[in-house]
């Protein structure tokens, strides 16, 4: 099996070697749905760093200034273990009412969707990040 090494991703030699892009650019900082970060983030997110699976174009959240840590995929189970604010983060990013976050919570899987995506902003320790499903 083909793969490339971690270190020739965060050293960028296999963004150099196959051009790649291990996260969409344009990706950090969700679209524009989150705060801007300097293009100096952005390649370093985008060329060094290795990226996760998501059910559509994965998103990086963004806070501080900066791209924030990446901490994993979350269904229910996990969001609780990342306690009250990262369960509110999650539901004011999807916009959802009370009512309808509860039908939503209960319905989150790590595994299967829909999925909550979790990071921890690396200055402040804010979690936030979204969620999205098949």
């Amino acid at each position: 099996m083909d793969a490339i090494c971690p270190w020739c991703i965060s050293d960028g030699s296999a963004h150099k070697k196959f051009d790649a892009e291990f996260v969409d650019a344009a990706g950090v900082g969700g679209y524009r749905q989150w705060q801007k970060v300097s293009s100096d983030i952005v390649d370093e997110v985008a060329y060094r760093t290795p990226g996760f699976s998501g059910w559509q174009q994965e998103r990086w959240w963004t806070h501080c200034d900066d791209a924030a840590e990446f901490l994993g995929p979350a269904g229910r189970k996990e969001l609780e273990g990342f306690g009250a604010e990262a369960m509110s983060a999650i539901q004011h990013e999807g916009g959802l009412s009370a009512q309808d976050w509860d039908s939503y919570f209960q319905v989150l899987e790590k595994e299967s969707s829909p999925t909550a995506y979790i990071f921890r902003c690396r200055h402040c320790g804010e979690l936030g990040g979204y969620s999205d499903c098949d």
